[in-house]
């Protein structure tokens, strides 16, 4: 079982949704929606589970506005993914990570104090819904998420860390126009 954020699910579902930066080369990851599809591909095709905490879920959907509904229509209607909701079992992985973070000496710990508390808190239900769930990997390019995570053992993947996807018409360049095989 795997876990999505807000970020990655844009990336898939939503046309405008920009790419992250690679932070190897600080421009946008090439072919990142194409990254993405593919990954879904093949988690479809090893019938993983993909779950969507309900904080990512809400991130996606003010983005998607008043498509939201449609969205939110169309991810219920797929079989092998799930929307979590943060319950009280989620509460009580929460404030297993708080109290790692005020063990640790710092309110926001992994993140710096300059990130703003209430990302902080939102970071923590995604990751803390996504332990509660016991997923082996959580796609994100978010660097909160990701530094709660790989503290307390959960992998993350970003959408630059994704194999480039091999095209489907080896024979066309990226331009779509014909290779020239002399």
């Amino acid at each position: 079982m795997v876990s999505v954020d807000a970020g990655i699910l844009s990336l898939l579902l939503y046309p405008g949704a920009k790419p992250p930066r690679d932070p190897a080369t600080k421009k946008p990851v090439e072919k990142a929606r194409e990254r993405i599809e593919q990954l879904i591909d093949d988690l479809e095709a090893a019938k993983d589970r993909v779950i969507i905490p309900a904080p990512a879920l809400s991130e996606f959907l003010v983005l998607a506005g008043n498509e939201g509904p449609q969205y939110l229509n169309e991810l219920t209607l797929l079989s092998h993914v799930y929307i979590q909701p943060f319950d009280q079992m989620a509460a009580v992985e929460l404030a297993a990570l708080e109290l790692l973070a005020r063990k640790k000496g710092n309110k926001r710990y992994p993140a710096s104090d300059a990130t703003p508390w209430q990302k902080v808190k939102f970071d923590r239900q995604i990751v803390a819904i996504s332990k509660l769930h016991q997923v082996k990997t959580i796609y994100s390019d978010d660097n909160g998420v990701r530094s709660i995570a790989e503290e307390i053992g959960i992998k993350t993947i970003s959408t630059w860390e994704l194999p480039t996807p091999q095209s489907k018409t080896p024979l066309l360049d990226e331009s779509g126009e014909p290779i020239d095989l002399k």
